[in-house]
């Protein structure tokens, strides 16, 4: 699967795309310009951005934030025309995969209640619900489900 994608570090140059994905994603909860700048530059935060082809444009995007012992899905989003080709899940173990190499014992994310979706991956690879946070979210309102994956 992974020799369909590049998965490369986020730069600054990726941003601008990287917004309009955020944007039609998470609408008012999107991140800033700022928010992406801050993860380039932290030396906790692991941003990639993916890509179908090596020259085509970003497929998707993710952040992890990782202070061991413990990992957290950032952010995670795939352009809405290239969703289930399998960029989501390849995005993903590639997380699990950093965070296991700077030795994180779990992996923390949250998600929406109502995305069927990417609760279906998120427990194909492993992660188990924790616990929930009634009306977290809004436009529209909906519960946060924690899940958690343990390395």
């Amino acid at each position: 699967m992974t020799n369909d994608f590049e998965i490369k570090e986020m730069a600054d140059y990726d941003i601008p795309e990287v917004l309009m994905l955020e944007r039609n994603a998470f609408g008012k909860m999107a991140w800033s310009s700022k928010d992406f700048e801050s993860a380039i530059n932290s030396s906790y935060d692991h941003p990639f951005v993916i890509h179908k082809a090596p020259d085509s444009g970003v497929a998707g995007y993710s952040v992890l934030r990782v202070l061991a012992p413990e990992a957290e899905v950032e952010d995670i989003c795939v352009s809405e025309d290239m969703r289930k080709l399998g960029i989501g899940e390849c995005l993903l173990r590639h997380m699990i995969s950093v965070a296991r190499e700077k030795d994180a014992g779990n992996i923390y994310l949250e998600v929406r209640s109502k995305n069927e979706a990417a609760i279906g991956l998120y427990r194909k690879l492993g992660f188990q619900d924790s616990y929930v946070r009634k009306g977290y979210y809004r436009d529209p309102v909906d519960d946060a489900v924690i899940m958690v994956l343990k390395l």
